[in-house]
């Protein structure tokens, strides 16, 4: 129930904007910074939110600012298509709605069917920064939530593309894709798209 606390009470009322809080500033760099670490693969989530940099003995940890507010990034639909991270948070104190692309291969799975008795699990590689049928879906559904509840979208243009391959388009990728455009098109907020 924590995402309440991003959407108006009402229709149509302003957002829910909340004070700063652990040491935060409206006016702050992004810290984070993958290439600086020497990372080709990251979890994004870390860009989003910042990180607590481990110390070396008898020294205190520094924080490490991430995109969005401290402690502000609320995680949805996390165990579905995790090629795509989408979730809510605040930015200035400002409640926004987050899609952002997973760098890392991720495993995904197709359970047996119970029905059928010779059917089998199904575990196969997705390649991170790729729209597939799944996070395509995913990504137009957080959409089109983040639409109704009325918040500012954020889209971090980080994708390669959509998978091109011959089980993902029998899968429907391009129908899933234009669900994405479709959704952008009725989205009655701002929308900031970040490269």
């Amino acid at each position: 129930l924590n995402w309440i606390s991003y959407v108006p009470a009402r229709k149509g009322t302003p957002l829910p904007v909340s004070r700063l809080t652990l040491g935060d500033k409206i006016e702050r760099s992004v810290d984070f910074n993958p290439l600086e670490l020497g990372l080709s693969e990251f979890d994004p989530r870390l860009y989003l939110t910042g990180q607590e940099t481990e110390s070396k003995e008898g020294e205190s940890s520094s924080w490490t600012s991430g995109f969005f507010d401290r402690g502000s990034f609320t995680e949805y639909l996390a165990g579905w298509a995790k090629t795509v991270v989408v979730g809510r948070a605040r930015l200035g104190g400002i409640p926004m709605g987050v899609i952002i692309s997973e760098t890392r291969t991720v495993e995904a799975k197709t359970p047996a069917d119970p029905a059928t008795p010779d059917s089998q699990e199904r575990v196969w590689q997705q390649a991170g920064q790729v729209w597939f049928p799944d996070s395509a879906y995913k990504t137009s559904q957080a959409i089109s939530d983040f639409n109704k509840e009325e918040l500012p979208l954020m889209l971090f243009a980080n994708w390669r593309g959509f998978s091109g391959g011959q089980r993902d388009m029998f899968d429907e990728v391009l129908k899933f894709g234009s669900f994405i455009v479709d959704e952008l098109v009725k989205y009655e907020q701002p929308i900031f798209v970040y490269i």
